[in-house]
């Protein structure tokens, strides 16, 4: 008989939340607090709880859970060294990395 686990990561049992996720939330908590209460900047620390909240979304991308790694994965591919292959009249490929 085997006992089988639906996944290896710790989870709290509420909405699938995480404790990476707790630990990413906390500090963006707490920074809203000390710039809601303390600052002038009310608008802005609203505005930064809300991107916050959105990057902790859960949504249903292979095994990206949620926004801010997908958010995390598209910054990747954009951003990654592209290489270039080019084709020289009557000689064999070669491959040549060109930045950009």
């Amino acid at each position: 008989m085997y006992i089988t686990l639906k996944s290896i990561k710790r989870n709290l049992g509420f909405k699938g939340i995480e404790i990476s996720d707790i630990i990413i939330a906390f500090p963006m908590i707490i920074l809203f607090i000390i710039l809601f209460c303390f600052t002038p900047l009310k608008i802005l620390s609203v505005i930064g709880l809300m991107i916050g909240i959105f990057c902790l979304l859960p949504i249903n991308v292979s095994k990206k859970n949620r926004m801010y790694k997908v958010i995390g994965l598209i910054f990747k591919i954009l951003f990654r060294e592209k290489i270039f292959v080019y084709q020289k009249e009557g000689k064999v490929n070669k491959f040549e990395k060109e930045s950009s």
